[in-house]
């Protein structure tokens, strides 16, 4: 892999002004906040924000800043940002990966203080990839990139840096695809954390205690309401993605209303985020052009011919249950996938959990991760 720079042009980021200022906003008859999708005042004050005091290139000259790398890995090229320690220091390398609509932006406050050390502690090396079709990296030439394959990229990305054991964490996707590795490649994987809740219920007939019945009840209610995105990226995302291409706010508000709904926040989405890290969030997908090749992971993922997981993973792992994560299941539901051996009820925090909570995240993955670089 050979060292990357974002070389987005003034151009580009006059074409997106252009449309910004062409959009066609739809009449709001009657307030509806949230509870029909995005909030429209919330959207178009972000939109305002987006095309008069948002800047791209201050953005685009830090994330230079960074160590960036890019090369073929399997097939495509893939991205990813590193951490290293100084010199020839030996430190535990730890593969963070994002979902969707994440990108590498969702990790850059929490890998610079695993990177740094936390609470006086060693630090740890960072690989932070854009996953296949997200953003940086090429898109699939072919289908069937679903997250089991993502997973053996993944690895492969990992292999290519020299690292011949390392740990992973995953939040959305990345609890899913972290997993897979874990069971694919036990020998190279010395942990696994995750923020975001796999494992097994118990049939609806089978016995269940209260915390599962509830946290069942609490996923048919969720699912029922807000899953509409997960249906049609996973059925038609290529018809959708014609606007989202076409359109910024389009895009953005697509992905704006995942950031209320999935994370933990008071009346204020904006006590919770920074705006300019959302929209560089965004960004990287309105400037790669990646919407459906990210978008299309759903898609694979429901047509799988194959297993994504094939097992009970017996890896060591580390589940850190987020109060706001609308997939986090109880302790008992994770224990049976998953050889679980540290389990955490953090006290803020949502999906997004890395970007809303950097400190809180990083306590808990480099307090785990120590234990595993202690017996590696």
């Amino acid at each position: 892999m050979l060292p990357f720079r974002l070389d987005f042009s003034e151009r580009a980021i006059a074409d997106l002004h252009r449309r910004i200022d062409a959009t066609r906003w739809p009449e709001i008859p009657y307030e509806t906040g949230w509870s029909t999708g995005t909030h429209d005042g919330v959207l178009r004050d972000l939109v305002s924000y987006w095309r008069r005091e948002y800047d791209w290139f201050a953005v685009q000259e830090r994330l230079n800043g960074l160590a960036h790398l890019r090369g073929p890995v399997g097939g495509e090229e893939l991205h990813c940002v590193l951490w290293t320690g100084p010199g020839s220091e030996r430190r535990l390398p730890i593969l963070l990966l994002h979902g969707w609509p994440g990108s590498f932006v969702e990790f850059l406050q929490a890998a610079e203080l695993l990177a740094a050390g936390v609470d006086g502690g060693a630090g740890f090396d960072l690989v932070v990839p854009s996953l296949p079709g997200f953003g940086l990296s090429e898109a699939p030439r072919e289908p069937g990139m679903h997250p089991g394959r993502v997973a053996e990229r993944m690895h492969l990305l990992m292999r290519e840096l020299g690292y011949e054991r390392y740990g992973v964490q995953g939040g959305d996707w990345g609890g899913i695809i972290g997993p897979a590795i874990a069971y694919r490649h036990p020998e190279s994987v010395v942990g696994l954390h995750v923020n975001f809740g796999t494992g097994r219920l118990p049939p609806p007939e089978g016995e269940m205690t209260e915390e599962e019945r509830e946290f069942r009840e609490r996923r048919q209610r969720f699912e029922a309401e807000e899953t509409g995105y997960s249906r049609l990226q996973g059925t038609r995302p290529q018809t959708l993605a014609y606007a989202q291409h076409d359109s910024p706010v389009g895009l953005l508000a697509w992905i704006l209303e995942k950031f209320w709904v999935w994370s933990d926040h008071g009346d204020d989405l904006w006590e919770t985020f920074d705006r300019d890290a959302v929209l560089t969030n965004v960004m990287m997908y309105w400037l790669t052009g990646s919407i459906l090749s990210a978008a299309r992971i759903y898609y694979e993922s429901a047509h799988a011919r194959e297993p994504i997981l094939g097992g009970r993973v017996e890896v060591p792992t580390a589940y850190a249950r987020f109060p706001a994560e609308p997939f986090n299941p109880p302790r008992v539901v994770v224990e049976r996938g998953f050889n679980l051996v540290r389990y955490t009820e953090v006290e803020r925090g949502g999906h997004f959990a890395a970007m809303e909570q950097p400190e809180l995240f990083a306590r808990d993955v480099a307090a785990f991760f120590r234990e595993r670089s202690a017996g590696r």
